[in-house]
């Protein structure tokens, strides 16, 4: 072998490991971009899982929040009818303490309206208030200040910022 053969074998060599080596080359470059295809699907089938992980938590703690609610207007409405038939039995107490000025009774009144206050209940005041008629109902009217509260009939109450009972009232006009 002459010089030249062996640097056209040397030359040979080169072309087929180049080429062995472009192919290998393609192979793992497609293999890498088959790879790099199946992580980003990965990673947006991740981040699809971890919003509806998200949006299943938050519509589980809402329905926490509305059932707790619903339960809590459910006590309350419990507690509004018998506060309703409780109240009638007050106002015959403070109309008996207007007759009689027991101290007594009036302990027992201030330990009823204590307990009202402490389920949510208070009174509505009225007598030299203005006139609110989501608050109060006219009974009658009287000469007085116009608008003006003269007189309280029966006592009305609020309960949690809803009108448990509008009070009775004697409204002034000129």
């Amino acid at each position: 072998m002459t010089k030249k053969d062996i640097k056209d074998e040397e030359q040979l060599d080169e072309a087929a490991s180049n080429a062995v080596g472009e192919e290998v080359s393609d192979e793992a470059r497609s293999a890498s971009n088959a790879a790099e295809a199946d992580v980003a699907e990965l990673e947006n089938r991740l981040d699809d899982a971890e919003l509806k992980y998200r949006r299943a938590l938050a519509d589980y703690q809402n329905l926490q929040k509305r059932v707790s609610e619903e339960k809590q207007d459910w006590v309350r409405a419990a507690n509004k009818e018998l506060l309703l038939r409780l109240l009638p039995v007050l106002d015959t107490l403070e109309l008996a303490y207007k007759h009689v000025n027991d101290q007594g009774l009036k302990v027992s009144i201030d330990q009823f309206l204590d307990t009202l206050k402490a389920e949510g209940v208070t009174k509505i005041k009225t007598v030299g208030e203005e006139f609110d008629p989501h608050l109060m109902d006219c009974v009658t009217t009287e000469e007085g200040d116009e608008n003006i509260v003269l007189e309280e009939l029966r006592s009305g109450y609020i309960m949690y910022d809803k009108v448990l009972r509008p009070a009775q009232v004697k409204v002034g006009k000129v």
